[in-house]
């Protein structure tokens, strides 16, 4: 009986000095989640941004606003500026990002260099003013068919963002189950996604779609979180291109560091 134990012991050993050993970190290492970014043009709204906030913060969704400047701007006499202005503190306190997106929403192409460089000068002054940070990203009104190589010249160091395939027209559509199936048919990881939060229907269509996609393996992240993904040692963003998305392993927007 005791050489019987002895012997099972020994092929057990055997066994084990077979068996390749799996580390503890690859046991447990899950798959990397998908990322998605929601942005927010034209804001802040006095009542529907503070919703947004509210909405974002029950789901620890991030996001990013590109924030009209003049609306929380203390020079000017609007009753609505310091409501504003509470809110753009709010979405830094929380973890958002807060972009550029010139001072009185001018389209950049349709005017002299001088005004572009006024505008997002001084729209960058009064968001650092404010928030204490100096915006990282602009994002021209109209998009990127408004903005010329020139006008990215002159946002430098600033970079550009626009949107991918996810532009859910919320501006002339007010129809949330037709936005919130347009954001979750055209999602990818790496997407970025425009919406504006001065419209209760985008507000509602945007954490409806939020609730569809967690389910799906989606987290909501900044624009900066989002475009950061892949730079690793070795690269940077290109401030004379524009950034529609970052798809996973995709370094051909990227510039390698000097």
């Amino acid at each position: 009986m005791q050489k019987r134990k002895i012997i099972s012991l020994m092929v057990c050993w055997g066994i084990l000095h077979i068996l390749p050993v799996v580390p503890a970190s690859a046991r447990t290492q899950e798959p990397p989640q998908k990322m998605i970014a929601f942005t927010f043009d034209d804001g802040p709204h006095p009542k529907e941004t503070e919703r947004l906030l509210d909405g974002l913060a029950e789901r620890n969704a991030k996001a990013t606003f590109f924030v009209i400047a003049s609306k929380i701007d203390a020079a000017t006499t609007d009753v609505r500026t310091q409501t504003n202005i509470e809110l753009v503190r709010r979405m830094v306190k929380e973890g958002h990002e807060v972009g550029n997106h010139t001072y009185s929403h001018c389209y950049l192409t349709q005017v002299s260099k001088e005004k572009v460089s006024y505008e997002l000068t001084k729209a960058s002054a009064v968001l650092e003013s404010v928030t204490g940070v100096k915006p990282r990203y602009m994002r021209p009104p109209g998009g990127g068919s408004l903005t010329a190589p020139w006008v990215r010249e002159i946002a430098s160091p600033m970079i550009t963002v626009c949107w991918s395939g996810v532009d859910t027209r919320d501006w002339e559509c007010r129809n949330v189950p037709r936005m919130v199936e347009k954001i979750v048919k055209s999602a990818k990881d790496g997407a970025i996604v425009l919406l504006h939060d001065n419209y209760a229907t985008s507000v509602d269509a945007a954490l409806q779609a939020m609730d569809i996609l967690a389910k799906q393996g989606y987290s909501f992240v900044t624009v900066d979180t989002l475009l950061s993904r892949n730079l690793g040692d070795e690269y940077e963003l290109n401030p004379m291109r524009i950034y529609s998305a970052m798809y996973p392993g995709d370094v051909s927007k990227l510039q390698r560091k000097a």
